[in-house]
């Protein structure tokens, strides 16, 4: 049941300027773009000519499919960038294919995951990594950057649907390389999100690994997130960085047996739900708390506390509220496995309080 940024996985969009229109604006730029093409292209003979326009159609169709619950304008963004590929080689013009490698791998990886699509992830991959064949730290570091933070949420999102160590040990090791462009300094924001991803990455990589060596890395990246993601900077960021850190600490403290990292785990948790309130969101505010409730669960089992077990039973009661009213039947059924393991716990630590 855990919420994380795992939600929003390709970072630094590569359609900025699209981005800032509205929605008609995009609306009337791909309108415009699919009434012009025949002329811009009128036969096959000259690709090259028509690759910029193609290119920029499917960065139109792109920035509006980001928006839009469908997949089909996606899936026309994807064959714009191809169409514009079949007239970019590396060789005439290196960086406009790269641009096109680029946009094409951000938008597979966007479609891949509205599909669940282990495929077009993997594409998507492909993608991202001829791109960088072209950009380098050396000639084009903020293009670099930008591949390599996409790059780090691609093989981050496949490593963990395959559960595969290596994918997200790549994807920690494209996250450090964009820490090389975008400092603390030169982009305090950047770097602070960057921090959060590396943070999530180490996350999911330290829980296929045996010591805590992995998961105490993520703990130290989230809480470098938070020297600089503050709640009165940016408040949405704040929270989800320390339902971030909520969650390695928990992680954390279950694997070394250690109390202290389960109580920091709950005050971070506590942390989120000052922002992410049942009224503002609530299915975002009751998966916080069911992570908080699960914490405090961890937490009974170690100290015997059972007020701790009582109150994760309030909160779970709250959540399971808010899941039934939104029709999420899922999480719903999830809550009622949380609830029973919690009634055994209540009744265990009463029989062993009376012994």
């Amino acid at each position: 049941m855990e919420r994380d940024e795992r939600r929003t996985d390709f970072k630094s969009v590569p359609f900025s300027a699209w981005e800032c229109m509205g929605d008609a604006a995009l609306e009337q730029a791909v309108a415009q773009y699919e009434a012009q093409m025949p002329s811009l292209a009128p036969g096959q003979e000259h690709p090259a000519d028509r690759a910029p326009s193609q290119h920029r159609f499917g960065d139109a169709l792109a920035a509006l499919g980001m928006r839009r619950r469908g997949t089909w304008l996606l899936e026309k963004a994807i064959a714009a960038f191809e169409r514009a590929l079949a007239g970019r080689s590396r060789e005439a013009a290196p960086l406009e294919w790269a641009t096109t490698q680029n946009s094409l791998g951000y938008t597979l990886g966007t479609l891949a995951q509205r599909h669940a699509d282990t495929d077009m992830l993997e594409r998507s991959i492909v993608a991202f990594e001829a791109a960088l064949e072209v950009r380098s730290l050396e000639n084009t570091p903020q293009d670099w950057a930008i591949t390599q933070q996409n790059l780090g949420a691609a093989l981050f999102t496949l490593g963990r649907r395959k559960k595969d160590k290596t994918l997200l040990k790549r994807a920690c090791d494209a996250y450090k390389n964009v820490l090389q462009v975008w400092t603390r300094e030169r982009a305090p924001l950047d770097w602070a999100a960057t921090m959060d991803h590396l943070g999530t990455a180490l996350r999911a990589l330290g829980e296929h690994r045996k010591g805590p060596r992995t998961l105490e890395q993520a703990v130290a990246a989230y809480r470098s997130a938070l020297s600089l993601r503050t709640r009165e900077r940016v408040p949405q960021d704040w929270a989800m960085t320390q339902n971030n850190l909520g969650a390695a600490l928990h992680k954390l403290g279950e694997r070394v047996e250690d109390i202290r990292h389960l109580e920091a785990a709950i005050e971070a948790y506590e942390n989120a739900l000052q922002e992410w309130t049942r009224e503002r969101d609530p299915v975002i505010w009751a998966m916080t708390l069911a992570n908080q409730a699960a914490a405090c669960k961890a937490l009974a089992e170690w100290s015997g506390d059972v007020d701790l077990v009582r109150g994760a039973l309030a909160d779970f009661a709250a959540v399971g509220q808010v899941f039934r009213e939104a029709s999420h039947a899922q999480y719903y059924e999830l809550v009622v496995e949380q609830v029973a393991l919690l009634r055994k716990l209540e009744q265990r630590l009463l029989q062993a309080g009376d012994a």
